[in-house]
């Protein structure tokens, strides 16, 4: 039987809207219906603390969210970016996906 990880169930507890699968040393977010990415998490040493990336589709990779790079966060943190950055909003069939493509 798997051992359980309480920072996967810590995470996906906080965004039950989003995906969550622990990958390479970090917790990747992801939309449950179209499966894309949202955001990476990973965790700091020695703190309660994440390092928030964002998927960048211009350089087809993770990429530290932060204005003068990583920066640590905590998970009401993580969600507040998450619900209040348009970085990490996804992108909807329709008129405006044509726009924003």
């Amino acid at each position: 039987m798997a051992k359980s990880d309480p920072v996967l169930d810590q995470i996906a507890a906080r965004f039950a809207r989003l995906a969550v699968s622990k990958t390479r040393g970090g917790y990747v977010l992801t939309d449950s219906q179209s499966e894309k990415p949202v955001a990476r998490l990973r965790p700091i040493p020695k703190s309660d603390g994440f390092e928030l990336f964002y998927w960048s589709a211009v350089h087809d990779g993770w990429r530290s969210f932060g204005p003068l790079g990583p920066m640590e966060v905590s998970l009401d943190e993580v969600q507040d970016i998450i619900d209040n950055e348009p970085l990490f909003r996804l992108r909807r069939r329709g008129w405006l996906s044509r726009i924003f493509r």
